[in-house]
Parts: structure tokens; C-alpha cells; sequence
């Protein structure tokens, strides 16, 4: 049964998602000065966008993180910086901008994920 999709439904009717393209991490390449230039593979979505609750708001609120934050829900999984598995660097494009995936929040299988996103300048 796709839990998801039937909430998506009903969501839908209240708040309808959003368009947006997932940048997904494919590591980066190395350029001729010695930097590195970061590659994705982008996949086109609908996402659905809340404010942080106050109890999200007060958990990082001691991890420093400043700037925009958003909660996005997304079909499928993307997912937050890991260093220890060598992933991260995702992006959600969304309302004419950027914005990294800092955190993920929750993870249902491949169905869907939550994720905490910071607008990027």
C-alpha cells in the first residue's frame, strides 16, 4: 500500500506540493587549479514545504545553524550529510533557489523522506 501517495492525496486538496528539481550528489570533479567542482544529477519532483515546529526549532537550535530553514517532504530518499558513508551535498530547488539538505529527518523506506533544508546565497 503506498501510504504516501494516498497522503499526498489528501494533502494535496489542503496545500498542493510544490515543483521542484532534487540535485542529487554524484561526488564532485577536480579541475585543472586544483579545485573541485561539485556534480549532481538532477531529478524533477513535487515536494511539499513546512516551517520547522518549535520542538525541530528548539533541536538545532543549539547546532548553530543559521539562515533559512525549511522541513520539505519528498518521495523517494535523499539524504543528509554522512561523512562516515561518503554521501551528502544534496540539493532541493525550490521558489528560485537553492537549498541544502542539512538533515534527514525521517526516512520511510523508498517511499518518502523529511528532510531539513537551509537556503543556500
Amino acid at each position: 500500500m503506498n501510504l504516501f501517495g494516498a497522503a499526498c492525496g489528501a494533502v494535496g486538496a489542503v496545500g498542493p506540493g510544490v515543483p521542484a528539481m532534487l540535485k542529487l550528489s554524484t561526488g564532485s570533479a577536480g579541475n585543472a587549479d586544483f579545485t573541485r567542482t561539485a556534480q549532481y544529477r538532477e531529478v524533477p519532483a513535487t515536494i511539499w514545504v513546512q516551517a520547522l515546529s518549535s520542538d525541530e526549532l528548539q533541536h538545532v537550535g543549539d547546532l548553530s545553524q543559521q539562515g533559512a530553514l525549511r522541513v520539505v517532504y519528498v518521495a523517494g530518499v535523499v539524504g543528509g550529510m554522512d561523512r562516515a558513508a561518503g554521501t551528502g551535498g544534496d540539493v532541493v530547488n525550490f521558489d528560485g533557489a537553492d537549498w541544502l539538505v542539512v538533515r534527514q529527518m525521517e526516512q520511510w523506506g523508498t517511499a518518502w523522506s523529511k528532510l531539513m533544508v537551509r537556503r543556500q546565497t
